[in-house]
């Protein structure tokens, strides 16, 4: 591999980056971008205890979307668990009667994406219907 290609490959997957895939993958699926820590966008708030990466809206339905960027090196440290656990299980009121499960959606690298399901057993993380892994 010569160096600019592994400028190139080092450069994909910086955290920024990451987070600029996950806003164009929200986008791309017609929901809008309300928070994310990326330039341009006013941050997200705390959840529970940390802040996630973005959060998109579905102007049709309201629904809300979390979304969270992790390096491969960073997917079994004590933050990401907690970022798993507390954003994982997020729920929102649908109706006056009912509630539904906040999508949760999780941005990695390509070559890390098949780890995300093996980490979160490895966590003791429930694995839930709304969790979507992407790999960018």
């Amino acid at each position: 591999m010569n160096n600019q290609t592994g400028d190139i490959m080092k450069q994909r997957q910086s955290h920024d980056s990451l987070i600029k895939g996950l806003i164009d993958y929200f986008q791309n699926k017609g929901l809008e971008i309300a928070l994310a820590k990326f330039q341009g966008y006013k941050k997200p708030s705390i959840i529970k205890r940390h802040s996630p990466d973005v959060m998109a809206k579905d102007p049709s339905s309201g629904l809300v979307y979390i979304g969270l960027v992790k390096l491969c090196t960073s997917l079994e440290n004590q933050i990401t668990k907690e970022e798993f656990q507390d954003f994982s299980k997020r729920l929102m009121k649908k109706s006056d009667t009912e509630k539904v499960r906040v999508p949760f959606v999780i941005a990695v690298p390509n070559d890390c994406q098949s780890k995300v399901r093996e980490v979160f057993r490895k966590l003791e993380i429930p694995w839930k219907e709304n969790i979507q892994v992407i790999g960018i």
